[in-house]
């Protein structure tokens, strides 16, 4: 499940790319208390969630400042009971490079080519509310083993209620803090596992317990 780490890492760099671009140019990188915060609050994030166990992926952090992007978790989590994993990539900034590079760009430019149009989604946690999701799913061109992609991908100004607008430049950029969500699981075409839902049992599990951390000890990001 290794051969999916090179262009998440890739995505990670290029969601803050242009997003830099936009945030110089709207003059947004004064000092903020409520990022700072927010930033602090990834180190509250579990490494595990019930059955599924994680392990940090490692990158280069300067890499992720001069692109906007202020705190990052970069995390495989793989259940030993169903033998499933998923990646998890979760990252913090201002709004205007945390709202830019949607998969279908960044991925894209890794050598993976869309085999299914972008779709919303939703994640019914009851009593822990509603949160919305856009899923696509990716095609390794060239590639000697046949291996897809799928990925969920979502923001929250807050952490504790997640949003995916079809333009988020228009409703996020100019969020003083803002996080961006993926979740990205790895499947052969033809088998089983094509049809299965492991992103949405993951998030069903994990999803909870994040928005309970992330907005720990604050009145709101």
């Amino acid at each position: 499940m290794k051969s999916f780490t090179a262009p998440l890492l890739t995505c990670l760099v290029l969601i803050g790319g242009l997003g830099a671009v936009h945030g110089i140019y709207s003059d947004r990188w004064g000092p903020s208390g409520q990022l700072e915060h927010a930033v602090k609050q990834l180190d509250l994030v579990p490494s595990s969630f019930g059955d599924w166990v994680g392990e940090d992926i490692p990158f280069e952090r300067s890499d992720m400042a001069h692109a906007g992007i202020e705190g990052t978790i970069l995390r495989r989590y793989r259940n030993p009971r169903t033998r499933e994993s998923v990646s998890l990539l979760l990252v913090c900034g201002r709004g205007g490079p945390i709202c830019v590079h949607t998969p279908d760009i960044c991925y894209a430019g890794s050598g993976y080519t869309r085999t299914a149009d972008e779709k919303p989604a939703s994640v019914d946690l009851g009593p822990n509310g509603t949160h919305s999701f856009r899923v696509i799913q990716f095609a390794k061109t060239g590639s000697v083993s046949p291996s897809n992609l799928e990925i969920y991908w979502t923001w929250s100004r807050d952490g504790r209620s997640w949003e995916a607008p079809a333009n988020p430049r228009l409703s996020l950029a100019r969020s003083p803090a803002l996080y961006k969500m993926y979740v990205v699981r790895e499947f052969i075409p033809g088998t089983r596992a094509e049809t299965s839902d492991v992103c949405e049992v993951f998030l069903n599990r994990a999803l909870p317990d994040i928005c309970q951390k992330l907005p720990a000890g604050s009145d709101g990001i």
